[in-house]
């Protein structure tokens, strides 16, 4: 998700907003995504004789892979989200110190 302005120069109400919508995006990024990546990890590692008796060392590799990428971006969108609230915060103290 990219910002229409920058971070510094939008509104608290903006920052607020576009927190929240980064929020329910990095929800439900790990609800669909991570969750579903792990579970296929998982039962890779631990298998039930259902495809094989043993997976393969590549079908290991490719989902450890999958894996990984999934974890960088629901990191990128953390780091996202973490730079609004760091912005909201900023932006709470800069108002209260100027109601002083």
């Amino acid at each position: 998700m990219v910002p229409d302005k920058q971070v510094k120069r939008m509104t608290l109400r903006q920052l607020l907003t576009h927190a929240e919508k980064c929020c329910r995006d990095l929800i439900e990024h790990v609800q669909t995504n991570v969750l579903n990546r792990v579970s296929d990890f998982r039962d890779l590692s631990r298998p039930v004789r259902r495809r094989s008796h043993y997976p393969t060392l590549l079908a290991m590799q490719n989902a450890l892979k999958k894996l990984v990428e999934t974890n960088a971006e629901a990191q990128a969108l953390a780091d996202y989200v973490a730079e609004h609230l760091q912005a909201i915060r900023e932006h709470a103290n800069r108002e209260r110190v100027n109601r002083l």
